[in-house]
């Protein structure tokens, strides 16, 4: 059973300003709203319709929309500052602090989004160490001037790909073991972003 025109009087309270008419437009879309979100968790969709569609009655669109498409963008920076602190954050933990799935858990994420988070930093890591052993070798300046920008990328999958091209310009004939060991695990996980 829908919203009852009592009920909805209730919801608006006694100095909505609504006429007759846009009572019953505003039960009618309530009714629908309803049918739409008729989940007991659906309550805060609900009332975000249900208030739009009050203010379209009482509003102009174009306001209405301004307002929802602000609120829009700014949850939607939130959310993106908010997960780019959990990233830190998961970077950030000394080993041993909390498990994967205990931060996850902490966090509101899943496993497999932690992982990646501190898989980032872990070839970040990797990268930087290998493309910092092909510029103490004999690279072109051209090739110098590559990977030293290749240091500063934060994208790891690009910071591969520009790790394999200087890779891709020289032998590794007069390396170290060490370092030999150290490019081959850094083409062999850049080949794998690939």
């Amino acid at each position: 059973m829908g919203m009852q025109r009592y009920e909805l009087e209730a919801w608006l309270g006694d100095d909505h300003g609504l006429t007759e008419g846009q009572l019953d437009q505003l039960l009618s879309d309530a009714e629908e709203i309803e049918e739409r979100y008729p989940a007991p968790d659906d309550e805060p969709e609900r009332d975000a319709a249900l208030t739009v569609a009050y203010r379209l009655l009482t509003e102009s669109a174009e306001d209405v929309i301004a307002d929802y498409s602000k609120q829009r963008a700014d949850a939607r920076a939130a959310e993106s500052a908010a997960s780019a602190g959990l990233q830190q954050a998961a970077q950030g933990i000394p080993g041993g602090q909390l498990t994967e799935a205990g931060f996850a858990r902490a966090a509101g994420v899943d496993r497999m989004t932690v992982r990646k988070w501190t898989q980032d930093r872990k070839d970040r890591a990797l990268f930087n160490d290998a493309i910092r052993t092909l510029i103490r070798r004999d690279t072109s300046n051209t090739d110098q001037e590559m990977l030293f920008q290749a240091l500063g990328i934060r994208d790891t999958s690009g910071q591969a790909s520009t790790f394999l091209a200087g890779l891709s310009t020289r032998t590794l004939d007069d390396l170290r073991e060490g370092e030999r060991e150290l490019l081959a695990r850094a083409e062999k996980r850049a080949r794998e972003l690939s």
